[in-house]
This record gives C-alpha cells, structure tokens and sequence, in this order.
C-alpha cells in the first residue's frame, strides 16, 4: 500500500508559485500542479473547491512576495524613485511573476485613478507631499507620470520585448525622475 501524503495548502502554493515563476501563469492546472507535487488531482480537490479557489492563493502569495520585495527596497527618502527602480527590478528578476500580478487581468485596476489608489502608491505620494512639498495634486500629477514610463519599461522589460542592464536600468529611471521633478 502507497505512503498517504499529507497535503497542506502552503506547500500547493509554494510549489504553483515556482511554476508561475519558471512557466507562467497560464501553467498551473490541476494536472500540471498535481504531477509538481507528486499527487493526483484528488488531494488538490480535498483543500480547494476548485481551481478559481488555487489561483486566488496563487495570486496572494505572489502579491505577498511582491510587496516585501517593493518593501525592502523603497527608502522615504526617495520614496518615488525607490518605489520605480523597485518595480522594474521585480520586472526583471520576476518576470512571470510581474505578468501576472500586473499584465493578466489580475489586478483588475479599471482606470488611473485606481491605480492612484492602489496602497503602496497612495503612501508614496503622501511621502512627496510630506516630504518634499509637493501639493497633493502635483505629487499625483508627477506619480502618475513616473509610474506610465516606469510600467511601460517595466512590462517591455518582462515581456522581453528590450534587454537592459541593470545599470541601464537605473541610469533610465534616474534621468527621467530628474527631469520630472526639475522646478521651474
């Protein structure tokens, strides 16, 4: 008679995490997951309803690994360039990952005020109002704009539609962060 394996729902993720990152969203089944994790199907179907149910702890955990990697990374002090470089370093390490957390629908952001909304720009652009005396409505203005070509660099970055350097990288969001934030 076969061992039983004790299946709990932090390793299902761990491992269905890996093969977002390895494969992409799109190639986590119930069978691909399943034979990763040695099973049949059934012991997935025990801890889930279903697979909607898998993919929204998938979706979590990633989310969860991007925040700490964004987290550790921003500095109060340059907290929007912080936060950009940050974010198109995610692209660049964690390319599925950023896909689908951000280019999969996943996110289900509806327009830019949404995306304005969103926590972690919401505390940035605090921290430009606070911190470097930006009104409220310039800090958004000036957010919104580093954030459109930090994403569009970020996602041609993920998507491998241009190579850059990690230095390149930096030297690109630097520039544009100066000539945004020059005052007039």
């Amino acid at each position: 008679m076969p061992a039983i394996i004790e299946l709990k729902k932090e390793k299902v993720v761990k491992v269905a995490v890996r093969m977002v990152n390895d494969s992409g969203w799109n190639s986590v089944n119930a069978r691909s997951l399943a034979k990763e994790l040695g099973v049949s199907t059934k012991p997935l179907y025990r801890l889930y309803k279903n697979m909607d149910e898998i993919k929204k702890d998938i979706y979590a955990e990633i989310y969860r690994q991007y925040d700490e990697f964004i987290n550790s990374r921003i500095d109060s002090k340059k907290a929007l360039l912080t936060l950009a470089i940050a974010y198109v370093e995610f692209a660049h390490e964690y390319k599925n990952l950023f896909i689908s957390l951000f280019l999969s629908n996943n996110l289900k952001w509806k327009s830019l005020e949404e995306v304005l909304d969103a926590k972690w720009n919401q505390s940035t652009i605090i921290n430009l109002v606070n911190k470097h005396g930006y009104s409220f409505d310039e800090a958004k203005t000036l957010f919104m704009n580093y954030w459109l070509y930090a994403n569009g660099l970020a996602t041609l970055i993920a998507t491998n539609e241009i190579n850059l350097e990690d230095k390149e990288i930096l030297v690109k969001l630097v520039r544009m962060y100066k000539i945004l934030t020059m005052k007039e």
